[in-house]
C-alpha cells in the first residue's frame, strides 16, 4: 500500500527536506536510514502538534507518511491513529485497519498490544496472509456498542455504565500516561485561565491526538454513543491520577458561568454538557465521586463509567457540584472526558 505524500517524499527532496542535511536520499548504512526514518516521523509529530515548533500539520502529515512509506513501523502505527480520526488525512476505518496490521507486521509493539484488544484470539501472525486473516477478524461495529447505562441520580443527572472497558482497555491507558504525569491544573472560572489551584493535588496526562492510538479512537467513538453526542464534542482526553492523601476538592466542570463567550478569539459559546469518567483500577481505598448537595458517592469497579451532566435546559447546574475524595491506600486512575454541547473549537 502506498502511502506517498503529495510533493514527493522526504527522502527525494519532498516535504521536510529543509529541517536536514540531506542524509536521506543516500544513507551510510542501514542502522543510519532507520535513525533517519525515526528523525523523519519524530519531526513529523511534532509539526502536526506545535511541539516545540510552530504547527505545520501538512508538512507534518507528509513527514509521517514519508516515513510510512519508508517502512518505518511507528510511523504506519501513527498513520493509522490519523486515519481513524480522520485527522489532517481522509477518513477511513479499512484504511486505519490496514496501516495498524501493516505496523505489527513490522514489528511495532504499540499496534500489536492494540490488536491484541481489537481481535479475538490474537496471536503475532507469519505471513501476510496470516495478518490478512488477522484485520478481518476485527469486528469494529461491537466493539463500539456501549452496556445500557442505568440512571442512579436526577439531580443532579447521574448514570453510570458497568463493564464499559475490558482490564486491557484499562491497562493499557494506565500505561500510556504513567510515566507523563505532571500536577494537575483547573480552569479558573472567575479569571479564564488554566492554572495551579490548592485545592487540586493529583495529576493529570492529556492526550493529543498523536499519542491515542486506534483503541482510544474507537472508545471515544463509544463515548459518543454512550451519551448521544459525538467525538467532535469532545476536549481531548485526560488520565487522572492520585496518589494516597491526593484529592480534587468541591468543583464544576462547567466554563462559562455568566460569560457569554470565551476560547482563544473569544467566540466560543459552547460549554461542557456531560463529564464522563472511567475507572481503571479499583485496589484502593477511599477517593470516592462525591455528589456534595446529595448523598450520593459513586466508586467504580475497574472498567466501570459513571457520567454526569453539569448543564440543565442550557444553564450551568449547580446541583452538579462535586469533588474527587482524597485517596487513603494505593492510587487511582481515572480516564476523564468532557464532552461539549457543540462541536468543540475553543
Amino acid at each position: 500500500m502506498s502511502h506517498a505524500p503529495r510533493g514527493g517524499s522526504a527522502l527525494d527532496g519532498g516535504p521536510g527536506r529543509r529541517y536536514f542535511d540531506g542524509g536521506f536520499s543516500t544513507p551510510q548504512s542501514r542502522d543510519a536510514a532507520k535513525d533517519s526514518r525515526v528523525a523523519m516521523l519524530r519531526l513529523g509529530r511534532r509539526l502536526l502538534v506545535g511541539d516545540g515548533l510552530a504547527a505545520n500539520p501538512q508538512e507534518g502529515i507528509a513527514l509521517v507518511e514519508a516515513a510510512a512509506d519508508s517502512g518505518e513501523a511507528e510511523a504506519c502505527n501513527l498513520l493509522a491513529t490519523l486515519t481513524a480520526a480522520g485527522a489532517w488525512t481522509a477518513q477511513s476505518w479499512p484504511r486505519a485497519l490496514d496501516l495498524l496490521v501493516q505496523a505489527a507486521g513490522l514489528g511495532s509493539s504499540d499496534a500489536r498490544a492494540q490488536l491484541a484488544i481489537l481481535a479475538p484470539g490474537f496471536a503475532p501472525a507469519r505471513s501476510s496472509a496470516d495478518w490478512r486473516a488477522l484485520r478481518d477478524s476485527i469486528d469494529l461495529e461491537s466493539f463500539v456498542v456501549p452496556p445500557q447505562p442505568r440512571q442512579i441520580s436526577e439531580q443532579p443527572r447521574v448514570w453510570r455504565a458497568e463493564g464499559f472497558a475490558t482490564p486491557a482497555q484499562c491497562d493499557r491507558l494506565i500505561a500510556r500516561a504513567r510515566d507523563k504525569l505532571k500536577p494537575a491544573k483547573m480552569y479558573n472560572l472567575a479569571r479564564g485561565t488554566v492554572q495551579f489551584e490548592a485545592m487540586r493535588t493529583n495529576s493529570e496526562f492529556l492526550f493529543d491526538i498523536t499519542q491515542s492510538g486506534v483503541v482510544l479512537v474507537l472508545m471515544r467513538v463509544k463515548i459518543g454513543l454512550l451519551v448521544s453526542l459525538p467525538p467532535p464534542h469532545m476536549e481531548p482526553p485526560q488520565i487522572l491520577h492520585y496518589a494516597p492523601g491526593q484529592e480534587l476538592r468541591a468543583h464544576f466542570d462547567f466554563l462559562r458561568g455568566d460569560r457569554q463567550s470565551y476560547g482563544r478569539d473569544g467566540g466560543y459559546s459552547g460549554d461542557r454538557l456531560v463529564t464522563f469518567l472511567l475507572y481503571l483500577n479499583d485496589d484502593y481505598e477511599g477517593g470516592e465521586t462525591e455528589f456534595l448537595k446529595t448523598d450520593l458517592r459513586y466508586k467504580g469497579r475497574r472498567g466501570d463509567a459513571l457520567f454526569f451532566a453539569n448543564l440543565k435546559d442550557g444553564r450551568p447546574d449547580p446541583m452538579s457540584l462535586h469533588r474527587g475524595s482524597p485517596v487513603m491506600n494505593g492510587e487511582k486512575w481515572l480516564f476523564s472526558q468532557w464532552i461539549h454541547d457543540r462541536p468543540f473549537t475553543a
